[in-house]
């Protein structure tokens, strides 16, 4: 439903996001009104508590009810697993942390020093999502989505829609973060540009490596294994901690040559 994988299929920063955030919910609804309260109270972003350096991470797993953790841990589901499955386990928890981090720094000016209540209370995954969701727009610009799940769009169009709306709405007090959301876009946009930046300089570092020519399963200038499945064994490591993106050419045909032989040894 909605394109959501079984949850043991996920990634496990997906896991563990998911699980954090369904513990501190379940802990504010169940324990009682004074649990609550501390978890609102310690955990939660106060811009004229923003000394307090702690509340810049807590407050990304804190939700105001039902409706708000649901929809938060949906947009993880279906567009974190994705992202973290492209760009790396590792990579994905410094874009959804760096963006929940970053949200809430862009944000305290525009209580303390805007029309804004410097005594608001700033919770909810969020600001970190809107990077994920940069993320995901980077990644898949022509992708299809429902966006309010009823208008269908192009990621590339819905992701401006947002900001706009986020924008317009600023300043009216509707109870909402948007400087915390957009604050999450900015971060999404550049740690998506210094990810990007440090692939461009490692596969350049890598290709202009000396080439070895030990036959044709040789990756051209990667560090080769007589045995296949140990070669093939490090490049699905690689997967895992930095993506599919992190493939070279070489690495991709590789495991396309590879996956054509098992097909046919199966028959």
């Amino acid at each position: 439903m909605f394109g959501m994988k079984p949850f043991r299929y996920l990634c496990k920063p997906i896991r563990v996001l998911l699980i954090i955030n369904l513990v501190v919910f379940l802990a504010g609804m169940f324990l009682g009104p004074t649990i609550e309260n501390k978890i609102l109270a310690y955990g939660g972003l106060i811009p004229l508590g923003f000394a307090e350096v702690w509340r810049f991470v807590t407050y990304a797993f804190i939700h105001g009810g039902f409706w708000h953790f649901l929809f938060n841990m949906m947009m993880l589901w279906m567009f974190g697993d994705e992202v973290a499955e492209n760009i790396g386990e590792r990579k994905f928890l410094i874009l959804y942390l760096g963006s929940a981090i970053f949200a809430g720094l862009f944000s305290i000016p525009f209580y303390l020093f805007g029309a804004l209540n410097p005594y608001a209370l700033i919770i909810g995954a969020s600001g970190a999502l809107m990077g994920v969701f940069v993320a995901y727009y980077k990644l898949f610009p022509e992708r299809m989505l429902l966006m309010f799940f009823v208008i269908p769009m192009k990621i590339k169009h819905a992701i401006w829609i947002l900001i706009l709306m986020d924008i317009l709405l600023s300043r009216t007090n509707d109870s909402v973060a948007h400087f915390t959301h957009l604050g999450g876009v900015v971060a999404g946009f550049i740690i998506m540009a210094l990810f990007e930046k440090s692939r461009k300089r490692f596969s350049f570092k890598r290709s202009s490596k000396k080439k070895t020519f030990l036959g044709d399963d040789v990756l051209e200038g990667e560090v080769s294994y007589i045995d296949p499945d140990k070669q093939l064994d490090e490049i699905l490591k690689k997967v895992k901690e930095e993506g599919l993106q992190s493939l070279t050419d070489s690495e991709r045909a590789y495991i396309l040559k590879m996956s054509d032989r098992i097909n046919r040894r199966r028959g």
